[in-house]
């Protein structure tokens, strides 16, 4: 006999077997996998976003998923996510995503090199606009004598000169 605060009370109450509280988990989560068919996850939780992140993770793994809601003392079937469509999905417009992001990539390395080429040619033409007037300029200059030989000699020579 177990012994109370209060020494006339000989019978402890036992509660019943049966549950009759409220549910105040407000989702249960059970993921179920292919591989392993007997052996379901199942969590129940009152938090959104751990629910939402449970249910990703497990979708992502290739778990069949369904999420419930606590209807009192009964769970009612909110939503059923089937992982592997999910996951070939998500793989095809992740492939969608990267090709197009590759087409912006390419066009943008493309205008690049087309802005790039237009600069050095710009760059050319003002170099041999200044080797011209170099040159132009080294034309017009008399000859001087080199070397104290009395020699003259041009800073150029043309092809009858030679």
């Amino acid at each position: 006999m177990k012994r109370s605060h209060n020494p006339s009370r000989t019978h402890r109450r036992k509660g019943d077997g049966r549950d009759r509280t409220w549910n105040h988990a407000s989702w249960r989560v059970t993921a179920s996998w292919d591989s392993r068919p007997d052996r379901p996850a199942v969590r129940t939780t009152s938090d959104r976003k751990a629910r939402d992140r449970m249910v990703r993770e497990w979708a992502a793994d290739g778990a069949y998923v369904i999420v419930e809601e606590a209807d009192g003392y009964r769970w009612r079937t909110l939503r059923e996510v089937n992982g592997p469509e999910l996951a070939a999905a998500v793989a095809a417009e992740r492939a969608a995503r990267d090709e197009a992001e590759a087409a912006a990539r390419d066009a943008r390395h493309r205008a690049d090199y087309d802005w790039q080429a237009e600069v050095n040619r710009a760059a050319a033409a003002d170099q041999a606009a200044a080797e011209r007037d170099d040159l132009a300029a080294l034309m017009r200059r008399p000859p001087i004598a080199r070397h104290a030989t009395g020699q003259t000699t041009a800073r150029h020579i043309t092809g009858a000169q030679r």
